[in-house]
């Protein structure tokens, strides 16, 4: 009893500072001790372990992969299991690493470069780019994009996907930093594992909620001008989650549907470009 006791002990001052969408917890049956892991989010969430474990008189049968990604609304997903070598000698875990959680699968290398997207505003409308890839305001080294739109306009879903975060409580702006954490914003997980997010939308402005599935052109929000922003516009990003890179995400660029519907292009700084389908 007194062993369990020390154990458990051990479990809860390991994890205590865990991301709050991952639970992890052991159980023991027989000679075995295996250690699960709960997600409660919607979208896969990557955890990475700092080391392995170290163990006294336990075996591990299973390589322990110090990466793991945990499904969507995952219960009880095996992390690593050991068993008793000696059950005459007493056995001890001495060590279970830490690990951090990141939003997404940070192993996915591999997505659609060929996805054509739609412009993210209805029909009849033309749109410029005041900031692009790597521009020198607010974008370097960071493959995103600013549309010239005014407060109010109608933001349409640019690829279909699930809604996995909705921020729209905020009404303040200021053309510094300090206003980054003020801006309302939507991110959309994509079939291939990419995520969208579209910024500096209208406060109370989003049309949809976390968990609804949208299709491609539906409308999702309302423009705005909240957070880091010097005029109405609509930020507009797609990112692969990373542990390693800056921001936790690697930015890509996105080939858009253009004209009539007849030109598929990368968008650039300085030019309008019209929606005619």
């Amino acid at each position: 009893m007194k062993k369990i006791l020390v154990f458990l002990l051990i479990v809860q001052s390991i994890f205590v500072f865990s991301q709050k969408s991952i639970k992890m917890y052991p159980e023991r049956k027989g000679d075995t001790l295996t250690y699960y892991a709960d997600n409660q989010e919607i979208y896969p969430v990557s955890i990475v372990f700092n080391g392995q474990p170290e163990v006294e008189n336990l075996k591990k049968p299973e390589l322990f992969k110090t990466t793991q990604i945990i499904p969507a609304k995952a219960t009880k997903y095996k992390v690593i299991y050991f068993v008793v070598n000696d059950q005459k000698k007493g056995w001890k875990l001495k060590k279970m690493p830490s690990y951090k959680s990141y939003m997404g699968d940070i192993t996915i290398k591999n997505y659609d470069k060929n996805y054509v997207y739609d412009l993210p505003f209805r029909k009849g409308k033309a749109l410029w780019i005041h900031q692009g890839y790597n521009g020198s305001f607010s974008h370097q080294n960071e493959n995103s994009l600013d549309f010239i739109m005014p407060e109010g306009t109608e933001v349409l879903a640019a690829r279909e996907g699930l809604i996995i975060d909705v921020v729209q409580n905020n009404n303040q702006s200021c053309p510094t930093r300090n206003c980054a954490p003020f801006g309302n914003y939507i991110s959309i997980l994509h079939p291939d594992g990419t995520i969208a997010e579209y910024f500096h939308l209208q406060q109370n402005g989003a049309k949809v909620k976390i968990g609804d599935t949208v299709t491609k052109s539906q409308p999702i929000a309302w423009s705005g001008n909240t957070g880091w922003s010097s005029g109405p516009h609509l930020h507009f990003v797609t990112f692969l989650p990373s542990a390693t890179a800056d921001k936790n995400r690697v930015t890509v660029k996105t080939l858009f549907k253009t004209g009539h519907g007849d030109k598929t292009e990368y968008l650039e700084e300085g030019k309008s470009y019209a929606r005619g389908y």
